[in-house]
């Protein structure tokens, strides 16, 4: 049932991100899933149903993601590069998901279902202010949510222009470089020998 559902949730996905939520009727997505009416009411109570189940799935797997890099052993700077460089790849894997909220959150009010987006971004926006924080001294990172939104901020920017021009910006080199230039801090630090000193502590 499970299977189902997805295929249900990814062929109206597709048709909201291409046509619009009003655009798309239940028939359509019904066609494009492959399935019958009775078998979409099964699974969502009504077309604003699936879109409300829909667009939780698309932040979850997000979030899922995050928990994953909470667990992950390597310095905050490799934490950080991964969940960008990850949802980079998830936007050329799966671009209708990423037109899907772009459309919805600038399209005019009543076009879409209402769902807090604000909320939803503000969740993310703490679990990597979370990572900041427990990783990085607190002058060094006096304020890890801001830091978080700035991090969140330029990525929308490279997806935008990723769509916006086809160019192939979303890389894990262009991670590297947002993740270095907001947070330069979160590399480790390295000790050198000081300068005008020889390896055997003479001058």
């Amino acid at each position: 049932m499970k299977g189902t559902r997805n295929t249900i949730i990814n062929a109206a996905m597709e048709l909201f991100a291409l046509k619009g939520y009003a655009a798309s009727s239940i028939r359509e997505i019904c066609t494009a899933a492959g399935v019958t009416k009775p078998v979409l009411y099964y699974h969502f109570r009504s077309k604003e149903h699936l879109y409300q189940e829909l667009m939780l799935d698309l932040f979850n797997q997000t979030r899922k993601n995050l928990l994953k890099l909470s667990k992950y052993r390597g310095s905050l700077r490799e934490r950080l590069i991964l969940y960008v460089s990850s949802e980079f790849r998830n936007c050329r894997k799966d671009p209708n998901s990423v037109r899907l909220i772009f459309r919805s959150m600038f399209s005019p009010e009543g076009e879409y279902p209402r769902f807090n987006y604000v909320e939803e971004f503000k969740r993310e926006r703490e679990m990597i202010a979370l990572f900041i924080q427990e990783n990085t001294p607190k002058m060094r990172a006096s304020n890890p949510e801001l830091i978080s939104s700035a991090l969140m901020g330029v990525m929308l920017i490279r997806i935008l222009e990723y769509f916006f021009t086809g160019r192939p910006t979303l890389s894990r080199r262009t991670a590297e470089t947002l993740v270095d230039l907001l947070m330069p801090f979160s590399s480790p630090v390295v000790s050198g020998i000081p300068i005008g000193k020889a390896k055997g502590g003479r001058s």
